[in-house]
């Protein structure tokens, strides 16, 4: 620039030699009008508006034409009937009516100014009404936050917040604080499903609703007041050193229930077992005794060591090991533990029993010492069959009582004694219309007392077997109707 005219925005001096000061002086002072505050109509035209007012200005765009040939990027103002040109330098600032947008003029050209002012410092951090820091590299505090679609450029129309993690294992989500204590969180935490979790104290946290990525099933892990349909088959864990405040769906501490009966609560109080079958795992060591209930759908089957029955124990303190007296309509079936009971009473005490509607199938299992009156195999009014080979290492009152209309099922099995049991009623037991087809089988080893006993209509059938054909030591008898085959 020449010493006539200003460094930056090059504005004409009034000169001492210089005649008709007032053309110098009113061009100055059209420029400053035309840049103060500088507004602009748009920035997106290539020729000039055909009937521009007076004062307009516009950014003028790419490729421009007409009377804005070669001002590409300049500043057009239509003053004194005339498109004054005014080449931007960088820093200028310009507000766009049309787009309600404010742009900063730097090496690219025109730029939007609110991403040029981040990545001025750095574009690291941002807060709002607070600091950033960190950690927290944005940050607001706001009564409110509003994310809309795009309509001024115009967008797609859509509104998307996108959630990053760098591995599956890592988290995803939203978290929701009362004095910056947690209570809530949802989104990928830990894994690719969708979960929801909730804390009373912001430290111990419960998963309440978990969706799997692959086939958008809903499972409610503490329980919900609407059943879960199963997918496919299920497998609850039960260990000695569990909680029953866990899932159940892992073999630990940290994972596995404490008690079978809670497992058993869960399976007939939550789920529709939609034909599956669910396993409820014991680990090793001694478990309390369960009320089996009646389930939705499908069969549950619990199981323990099938390999050392012994090493998994049912038992029942004055109370039956297994109780399906109650679990009407369903199918349960028990393998690979032993089943032992302590306390006075007949029916009370059962190893097992099958109530009226109930099924229940057994294998491998080792029936261990129960009450001096009461069963192993307690059929009153439903069915027990036995699926497989299985052991008897503890007596009792009677092995198989039939009552009721009950049934009892065991053919082609062998069934191994150990220690010569005693039994004090009998080892078999019908009565009341109650049946047993005890077929077939192989009995390895001895017992004492009396080898059966029939009345009232029971009906034992050992297809053929002989009056010796059950464990014992003195003979079995029939009466009052009953029938012994």
């Amino acid at each position: 620039m020449s010493a006539e005219t200003t460094e930056l925005l090059g504005l004409p001096y009034i000169v001492p030699s210089q005649a008709q000061k007032h053309v110098s002086h009113n061009e100055a002072i059209r420029t400053l009008d035309a840049l103060v505050q500088l507004a602009v109509k748009s920035r997106d035209l290539a020729a000039p508006p055909a009937e521009p007012a007076p004062g307009q200005r516009h950014i003028v765009a790419a490729d421009a034409t007409g009377a804005w040939t070669g001002k590409d990027g300049q500043v057009a103002a239509w003053l004194d009937g005339h498109w004054h040109f005014l080449a931007p330098n960088t820093g200028w600032l310009a507000w766009v009516e049309a787009e309600e947008t404010l742009l900063v003029f730097a090496t690219a050209g025109w730029i939007d100014f609110a991403p040029a002012a981040a990545a001025a410092t750095g574009g690291s951090m941002l807060g709002v009404n607070t600091d950033a820091d960190e950690t927290n590299r944005l940050a607001v505090k706001s009564d409110a936050a509003l994310f809309s679609h795009d309509d001024v450029m115009p967008g797609t129309g859509d509104m998307r917040l996108v959630v990053n993690k760098a591995a599956a294992e890592r988290t995803a989500s939203f978290l929701f604080q009362d004095d910056w204590s947690g209570r809530a969180e949802f989104g990928l935490t830990g894994s690719n499903d969708l979960t929801f979790k909730v804390s009373a104290d912001g430290t111990v946290w419960k998963n309440a609703i978990v969706i799997d990525r692959a086939t958008a099933r809903v499972a409610f892990p503490a329980g919900s007041v609407y059943r879960e349909r199963l997918a496919a088959p299920r497998t609850f864990h039960v260990r000695t050193d569990g909680d029953d405040g866990n899932d159940g769906l892992s073999d630990t501490s940290a994972g596995a229930f404490l008690t079978l009966q809670h497992a058993v609560d869960i399976v007939a109080g939550e789920l529709d077992l939609g034909g599956f079958t669910v396993t409820i795992q014991l680990g090793a060591g001694t478990h309390a005794a369960a009320v089996l209930k009646p389930v939705a759908g499908g069969f549950v089957e619990i199981v323990g060591d099938e390999a050392t029955p012994s090493n998994v124990v049912i038992a029942g303190s004055a109370a039956r090991a297994i109780d399906g007296s109650l679990a009407i309509g369903s199918a349960w079936t028990i393998a690979g533990v032993r089943l032992q009971t302590t306390g006075s009473g007949q029916y009370d005490v059962a190893a097992m029993i099958a109530g009226h509607g109930t099924a229940l199938r057994f294998r491998n299992v080792d029936f261990g010492t129960i009450g001096s009156a009461a069963p192993h195999i307690l059929a009153l009014g439903g069915t027990i069959e036995a699926t497989g080979n299985y052991t008897i290492s503890g007596g009792g009152g009677r092995h198989y009582w039939v009552a009721n209309g009950g049934g009892v099922l065991v053919q082609s099995r062998t069934i191994t004694l150990t220690g010569t049991p005693a039994f004090g009623t009998a080892f078999a037991y019908a009565r009341t219309c109650g049946t047993m087809t005890i077929g077939g089988n192989t009995y390895a080893g001895a017992a004492t007392g009396q080898r059966y006993h029939t009345a009232q209509n029971g009906v034992i059938n050992t297809v053929a077997g002989g009056a010796t054909y059950f464990p014992g030591d003195s003979a079995g008898a029939t009466a009052t109707g009953g029938q012994y085959i």
